[in-house]
């Protein structure tokens, strides 16, 4: 109703315009079941468009009739993020099939002006382009009616018009027969046409719209301080133990505590039982950074590693000691306890989190790992916020994981330093 011919071209007959039966039907059927999802969804035009990839005002075409979607996709969005079933869905796609073929024929026919006019007064071969409306669509049940209305039908449609309408070049003398190349030209130039139209229509008379911005990526707050570690920690400076395969004889005599790092590197040493890591953390800035919580976290776990246990010494006495953290590394989930420590002999009571550090102001922690029962590589990971910024960083040894092996029945040798040689702790307490 409204358009000269709606009358005919709903009852079967040709129209005003030498269209077909149905030919703007399919168009506003499926506007109006793309509008009936969107009332019924509740949402805005641009609230919807932003979750299917358009914009308001392309699917505010769509909705109303004024153009049809060069593709099923937003289409199926929109009827997904409606709730529709797969059949609602695939006849939603039929529909589209239908409206797809009826825009591709009314783009077709405006790429020559009045050449619908021109086939009735053209010769043969322009006639036999329009052949569409001819004989066979003058009945609703002949079969070009019936192929306008199924599913594999539009695309039959197109290319027999494509086969002898006007090439996009100047127009031809009437009666001269198109080219083979012609089918190709026209879908080139249909395509180019819809996408200059969808181009334009996306920012409306005034200027292009920008496409909807996409959230931006989150990346890793780069924290406002730093840190340094060392694992080769020695309780009090001097005890501690490795694990290294290798017979005593080839084991050189223990290092000082400054020099573990490099000396069980050498041997392929492991820490034995514990491993004491030594974080040192301090801002970049006058503002203080709120240290909120170290998290422990074993990246693997093997069985304990061979070797015997090598002692570094029997034992020392007291010294400075940091903020101190014991974790048990056999538990599932392993929890940096505080625990108390103790300044050549006077007790430091254990502080838990937050801590607060700045340029003026470092802070020092001693996180002890101990196991029994495995071979465990972890890592720490500390939390933190200030400036309004937050973040939680790996502490590390140097972008690898920390590792501490129990020792379960393995041999246990000290250092002689009278004889100059590993011997077995039960040979020098017998001696």
């Amino acid at each position: 109703m409204g358009r000269p011919g709606e009358v005919e071209r709903v009852s079967g007959d040709e129209g005003t315009g030498g269209r077909r039966a149905g030919e703007e039907l399919a168009r506003e059927l499926l506007a109006d079941r793309l509008r009936e999802l969107r009332e019924g969804s509740g949402r805005t035009y641009a609230a919807l468009a932003r979750r299917i990839g358009v914009s308001g005002s392309t699917l505010h075409r769509y909705c109303t009739g004024q153009t049809v979607p060069a593709e099923f996709a937003p289409v199926e969005r929109l009827a997904r993020l409606c709730g529709r079933t797969p059949e609602e869905r695939q006849a939603l796609h039929g529909l589209w099939l239908r409206a797809d073929a009826e825009r591709v024929e009314r783009q077709e026919a405006g790429a020559v002006p009045g050449a619908e006019e021109a086939g009735s007064a053209a010769g043969p071969d322009a006639e036999k382009a329009s052949s569409g409306a001819g004989p066979a669509s003058e009945a609703p049940g002949a079969p070009g009616a019936e192929a306008l209305g199924g599913s594999g039908a539009p695309g039959a449609t197109s290319v027999h018009r494509d086969e002898d309408r006007p090439a996009p070049a100047p127009p031809a003398p009437t009666g001269v027969r198109r080219g083979s190349g012609a089918p190709v030209l026209a879908v080139c130039a249909a395509v180019a046409a819809l996408a200059t139209g969808l181009i334009a229509g996306f920012g409306g008379p005034a200027r292009p719209e920008r496409p909807e911005r996409q959230p931006p990526v989150a990346r890793p707050a780069t924290p406002p301080f730093t840190w340094t570690t060392d694992d080769h920690v020695w309780r009090y400076g001097c005890g501690h133990e490795y694990l290294v395969a290798r017979p005593p004889g080839a084991v050189p005599p223990p290092p000082a505590e400054a020099d573990a790092e490099p000396w069980a590197q050498a041997l392929g040493a492991v820490h034995a039982g514990e491993t004491g890591v030594r974080i040192t953390l301090q801002g970049t800035g006058e503002r203080a950074v709120v240290l909120e919580a170290l998290r422990i976290r074993v990246v693997a776990r093997r069985g304990p590693a061979e070797g015997r246990v090598h002692r570094m010494s029997s034992g020392c006495g007291g010294a400075l000691t940091p903020r101190m953290f014991d974790v048990d590394l056999d538990t599932e989930r392993p929890v940096a306890r505080s625990v108390p420590g103790n300044d050549t002999g006077e007790p430091i009571a254990p502080v838990s989190f937050p801590y607060r550090v700045s340029a003026a102001d470092p802070e020092v922690f001693l996180v002890t790992g101990r196991v029994a029962r495995c071979d465990c590589d972890w890592v720490a990971e500390l939390r933190w916020s200030g400036g309004g910024r937050s973040g939680t960083v790996r502490i590390d040894d140097g972008g690898r994981p920390f590792r501490t092996s129990g020792a379960p029945g393995r041999p246990v040798h000290d250092y002689d330093y009278g004889a100059r040689r590993w011997v077995a702790a039960e040979q020098e307490e017998a001696g």
